[in-house]
């Protein structure tokens, strides 16, 4: 159960929960505090990996061996080298790579979940446009960068960078990077 601190005034924390219940946010908070501290937007997402079609290399069981213990590792710089050599299509069974990209994409690190999204975008999971847009709301700016500067030339992608780059609330460093790759795709295509 929550305990909310106490307050002198008594009506100040009713005005409070009455304000959070009304405006639906409940689910939120709660969820925020059981987690305690995961900021991530990508939570909920769910990973999906289809296995390559046709001529597509058996799994290499002494890599995937290797993988999967860097992926499980305590150590965050563990984690991050599991994820960068998943970036590299190896010879890994999807199912595996689905699984370690969907722990790595709600770990509590940055950097972590940073690099889940590069390899995700690497690897050509599941809707890769939703991970990135789930991505674009972390609290962490690593990891917003790296999601970034993963979006594609598509119209979707396009239009979304064009959001960033006009959106007031967004930093700078990330206005900038919109800015620059709106204009690299724009000369690109001349």
């Amino acid at each position: 159960m929550l305990k909310l601190p106490n307050h002198k005034s008594g009506i100040a924390m009713p005005l409070v929960i009455s304000f959070i219940v009304m405006a639906g946010f409940t689910n939120h908070v709660f969820a925020d505090n059981a987690k305690a501290g995961s900021a991530s937007s990508l939570d909920s997402i769910q990973i999906y990996c289809m296995a390559e079609q046709g001529g597509a290399a058996e799994p290499d069981a002494s890599f995937t061996e290797t993988i999967i213990d860097l992926a499980a590792s305590s150590d965050p710089a563990q984690r991050v080298s599991a994820l960068s050599q998943l970036a590299e299509k190896g010879s890994i069974d999807a199912g595996v790579v689905e699984k370690i990209l969907q722990t790595a994409i709600q770990d509590a690190d940055p950097n972590v979940r940073g690099q889940a999204v590069y390899a995700f975008a690497q690897q050509g999971c599941g809707d890769l446009f939703v991970v990135l847009e789930q991505a674009l709301q972390d609290t962490e700016l690593s990891v917003r960068l790296m999601a970034l500067d993963s979006l594609g030339a598509d119209e979707r992608s396009v239009a979304l960078l064009k959001e960033i780059v006009e959106d007031e609330d967004e930093t700078e460093a990330i206005k900038d990077l919109a800015a620059m790759k709106l204009e690299s795709l724009s000369t690109s295509s001349n």
